[in-house]
């Protein structure tokens, strides 16, 4: 089960993902360059390691996907004690440790964790060629 925009009861996150019994992730992404890394703090520490949904209570795990991490910052020794993670998006080929870091905290099975770094950019071009975006905007081609 994957949604987008989860409010919980100590702030809201861009995306939660259930994925078995008692396990799961919240995603929060973040442009925050450079000039200001306490909005960062804050992501890291904005998210509870529980949630209850339904009669279940389910453990989550935290990415967080930001734009850059300055120098000297702390973040991500901050995020390792809240069982969350930092990543990325100016390291080259950042969805594969989005999907390294769902693979050790969920057991998620993905061919992008063991790929040659060299393989994965025509990989995902040939996956976003296959993506129906024309539909998903509600587009029609056939006119």
């Amino acid at each position: 089960m994957f949604w987008l925009s989860s409010r919980g009861e100590r702030r809201e996150s861009d995306a939660t993902l259930i994925y078995e019994a008692g396990k799961g992730v919240r995603f929060d992404i973040g442009f925050i360059g450079r000039g200001n890394p306490e909005i960062s703090l804050d992501k890291v520490s904005r998210f509870e390691r529980e949630i209850s949904l339904g009669r279940s209570t389910w453990y989550l795990s935290t990415i967080i996907i930001v734009d850059r991490i300055g120098a000297n910052s702390r973040i991500q020794q901050l995020a390792e004690a809240i069982d969350g993670t930092i990543i990325q998006m100016s390291m080259g080929y950042w969805p594969q440790q989005v999907a390294r870091e769902l693979s050790r905290v969920l057991g998620y099975r993905h061919e992008l964790v063991r790929m040659k770094q060299a393989e994965i950019g025509q990989y995902l071009r040939d996956k976003m060629d296959k993506v129906p975006l024309e539909e998903l905007l509600g587009f029609d081609d056939s006119a």
